[in-house]
């Protein structure tokens, strides 16, 4: 009885060791790993419903510089974004500037209550299977894509918390593209 045990704890010791490599080198494809390489991509299709009702539509919004932030309410790292993402949206807010947050894998009560309690201030999405991020290249959360005025993600694709001033550096950068 006793080497079963140790043949299980050995075995699920191995499992959570491959699971470890697996998340530490796991790289981004799709549109992630283009802009990471310092190109300007086309954004691919983007269609989503909006929490709270309605649609959205990533191409509605060519002219514009598009905030695009991968992120979930249990996403600890998103809560610590939360503030930079909020002040982001009413600082450019009217300057040809949106900023959307794609809620990803989430429960739309959890969602919600995300929202209230961090003031978010943009229209939010969901991809509730994120079937549309895992296209975007999306491992994680947050992550942010810039999209510029012609519809074309380009660098930087921020993985984890973007800080403010980069965001705004990125913005402003689009802007002029």
């Amino acid at each position: 009885m006793a080497v079963v045990r140790v043949g299980a704890v050995a075995l699920v010791l191995c499992l959570l060791g491959l699971l470890v490599w697996d998340v530490a080198h796991r790289t981004h494809g799709g549109i992630a790993a283009k802009v990471d390489a310092g190109q300007t991509v086309a954004a691919p299709k983007l269609q989503l419903p909006r929490l709270g009702g309605g649609s959205f539509d990533l191409a509605a919004l060519r002219g514009k510089v598009v905030v695009l932030n991968f992120w979930a309410s249990w996403c600890v790292e998103c809560k610590a974004e939360a503030k930079t993402l909020h002040d982001a949206a009413a600082r450019w807010h009217g300057k040809d500037v949106v900023v959307i947050g794609v809620d990803t894998k989430d429960l739309s009560f959890a969602a919600e209550r995300y929202m209230a309690r961090y003031d978010v201030n943009y229209p939010v999405i969901r991809d509730v299977d994120g079937s549309k991020g895992n296209a975007w290249g999306v491992t994680g959360y947050p992550e942010t894509f810039i999209v510029d005025r012609s519809g074309r993600v380009v660098p930087p694709h921020v993985d984890g918390p973007i800080p403010a001033a980069r965001l705004d550096d990125a913005i402003r950068q689009a802007l002029r593209a």
